[in-house]
């Protein structure tokens, strides 16, 4: 087995094997993980074994550490449904070896929450165990199993909303449109920006467009009073970006569209991911804002970060 540095002359065999992975998705594709190069130092890793591709880790350099790339949710190893749990032991074995040779003082490794996974595929996990590695970060998502939710009285009530306001949600193509009450949202909130432009939400929409979506909350008037971007990775539905107007917040046109999304416009996806409530490494959880999304039928998914000192 050989470990061979990314370039961009593997782009395509890289986006072909995430494609046909066990537990690759669109955020792994190579326009997904460039549009942001210039803030990362990208040090993805290519594994082959008797000159095929058989596994892939996203990943960048900072202060001799190797990172499951710190631009991506979430990360690890790509794997072929044909990895067996040997194999991906000696990609551990291999890639441990490879830090090493390279002068690299540490490794973080983020996982692919299950609910991602198209197959099987927590050998990684195993791996680390293996290697003694030590739990870092734990954050908690709240997760909705749209094929056997729990009731919830708050989406009964959302649905009434909807009537009683003559809400309704509407798909749009340009992230320019709602932009402003993200942003207003998140400074009120969190005296934060969002991590994206409205620029590069619409460059990202642009490159993977089934995938990247934007809806909106309009009532007859044509008035907006929420908006929203969706990660669609055909199993797990994403909730990015969503955000009220302060006219929207008081007639709950978030909660309409958090109905809308989980019970007509995904019906094929398992899972409604309404994203982590942490702050400090997962120690701190926001308590108001898990209660909020549990009020629609969430319950909990760890999103983990390992570490190995080489």
């Amino acid at each position: 087995m050989e470990i061979v540095r990314y370039n961009p002359v593997y782009s395509a065999e890289w986006d072909d094997f995430v494609g046909k992975s066990k537990n690759g998705t669109f955020l792994f594709m190579r326009h997904y993980m460039d549009y942001h190069a210039d803030r990362f130092a990208d040090h993805s890793l290519m594994f082959y074994q008797e000159g095929k591709l058989v596994a892939l880790l996203p990943a960048n350099e900072a202060d001799s550490v190797l990172y499951s790339h710190q631009g991506l949710t979430y990360g690890g190893f790509i794997l072929s449904v044909h990895n067996s749990a040997v194999q991906v032991l000696a990609l551990m074995d291999i890639l441990l070896q490879y830090l090493r040779e390279h002068d690299f003082v540490r490794l973080v490794y983020k996982c692919i929450p299950h609910i991602y996974h198209r197959y099987p595929a927590e050998e990684d996990l195993y791996a680390l165990f293996r290697k003694e590695a030590r739990l870092m970060v734990r954050n908690l998502a709240t997760v909705v199993p749209t094929k056997k939710m729990m009731k919830s009285s708050r989406l009964k009530r959302a649905k009434k909303r909807a009537e009683k306001e003559s809400l309704r949600v509407e798909e749009c193509g340009d992230a320019a449109i709602f932009w402003k009450i993200i942003e207003d949202d998140r400074w009120e909130q969190h005296g934060v920006k969002p991590l994206h432009t409205k620029e590069e939400m619409n460059l990202l929409h642009g490159y993977f467009p089934k995938n990247i979506r934007f809806f909106l909350v309009k009532d007859a008037f044509e008035n907006i009073f929420a908006g929203s971007v969706i990660y669609d990775s055909n199993i797990v539905t994403h909730l990015q970006y969503a955000a009220a107007t302060r006219e929207g917040k008081d007639i709950y046109a978030t909660d309409v569209l958090y109905y809308e999304l989980i019970n007509s416009l995904f019906p094929e996806n398992e899972y409604f991911d309404f994203g982590t409530s942490n702050e400090n490494a997962g120690w701190y959880l926001n308590v108001g804002m898990s209660a909020h999304k549990e009020e629609f039928g969430g319950r909990g998914i760890a999103y983990d970060i390992y570490e190995i000192n080489i």
